[in-house]
């Protein structure tokens, strides 16, 4: 975090960063995709998790399945959202960043109406909360930064995002924000070709000895 602008903002993607949802996220899938006699497996989908759903089908060459795998996937999800858990320490943080003055915010490729459901059952209390579908581009372009800022009140130099994929990292880098990984048991591995130095946490509760 070696930029000049003080920090006044904290954003924080949702699946694998605040929320438990992967095993969740993976009977959703294998339930759609055995509906309707796909062969495409949960691994090959997580690893693009954090783009807008449209483009992860894009990716694995199942955009002509689009609507029927929106609607069977994410209305699975909803049914299942008391499964999720917390990452350990998501709600402490999250009320530590307001008490310290941070602005806070949630920035999701998930469908409004799911972060919601999951939001209030967790207990989030945040500024500002953007999802995939308030967006016409989703990340890793920067458009989702430039709306919390608008309803922040702050600019990217000021905010830290964090995140568990490398899809976030390239969504704070081209947004100009500052950017952490959680990435415990060195989950997560980045490209061996990366060239740019990541800061990389094991806890939630890593950030707060960071920040504060």
């Amino acid at each position: 975090m070696r930029m000049s602008d003080p920090l006044r903002h904290i954003s924080f993607d949702l699946d694998g960063t605040l929320i438990n949802s992967f095993a969740i996220m993976q009977q959703a899938w294998e339930a759609s995709t055995e509906k309707l006699r796909i062969n495409c497996g949960f691994a090959e989908y997580r690893r693009y998790v954090g783009l807008p759903f449209p483009r992860i089908l894009e990716l694995l060459g199942l955009s002509n399945f689009e609507m029927e795998l929106n609607e069977l996937y994410f209305s699975h999800t909803r049914r299942l959202y008391d499964q999720i858990d917390q990452i350990d320490g998501a709600a402490d943080l999250l009320h530590w960043c307001r008490t310290q003055g941070f602005g806070t915010s949630i920035i999701t490729s998930k469908p409004r109406a799911n972060s919601e459901l999951i939001i209030a059952r967790m207990g989030f209390e945040v500024d500002a909360l953007v999802c995939g579908d308030d967006l016409t581009r989703g990340k890793p372009d920067p458009m989702a930064a430039r709306i919390v800022c608008e309803k922040a009140g702050t600019t990217p130099g000021e905010m830290l995002y964090v995140g568990d994929m490398i899809f976030d990292f390239q969504f704070a880098l081209n947004a100009g924000m500052r950017f952490v990984m959680l990435a415990p048991d060195d989950a997560a591995p980045l490209p061996r070709n990366l060239l740019n130095q990541v800061e990389r946490v094991d806890t939630l509760g890593a950030i707060r000895d960071m920040v504060g």
